[in-house]
């Protein structure tokens, strides 16, 4: 089974969802073949992340991404949420695309969900170097600037 769902509840960042679902579909299919996958991405507002980021990590405040992992031994499966508003201030701080932002995030939650951790400073370390491996090799495929528009 090889599931994507892409869905965009906020108005206030112009995104293609389409786009979303090409540059996971490759990330998923292409760069890292995966078999069998049932993943969503839901972009959220920054209310909504905030609500979600105090009731299932106790932090406050919108953060980036938030990962659900639901994978079983045999399916990668998962939810991603992630919140483009605090995306594009990290694109701004970091001088990077919002759409290559937004890339970042969804390679950063799939990894998560292939049991990558971020925890203590080596393990993140680790992930934040796969994370530029796999976008370097995504840019070569996708156009980043296409996920997001304006």
């Amino acid at each position: 089974m090889k599931k994507l769902s892409v869905r965009n509840l906020q108005r206030r960042y112009p995104l293609a969802s389409s786009e979303a679902r090409k540059a996971a579909g490759l990330l998923m299919d292409e760069l890292l073949e995966i078999e069998a996958y049932d993943l969503s991405i839901l972009f959220v507002n920054e209310t909504r992340m905030a609500q979600l980021n105090e009731s299932h990590l106790q932090h406050e405040g919108p953060t980036d991404i938030i990962t659900f992992d639901y994978c079983t031994p045999t399916l990668l499966h998962g939810e991603l949420v992630i919140c483009p508003a605090v995306a594009s201030k990290h694109a701004e701080k970091y001088r990077a695309s919002l759409g290559r932002e937004l890339a970042r995030y969804i390679i950063h939650g799939v990894l998560h969900l292939q049991g990558h951790d971020d925890q203590k400073p080596a393990d993140r370390r680790k992930m934040k170097r796969e994370e530029n491996r796999l976008l370097q090799k995504l840019a070569r495929h996708f156009s980043m600037d296409a996920l997001a528009h304006g």
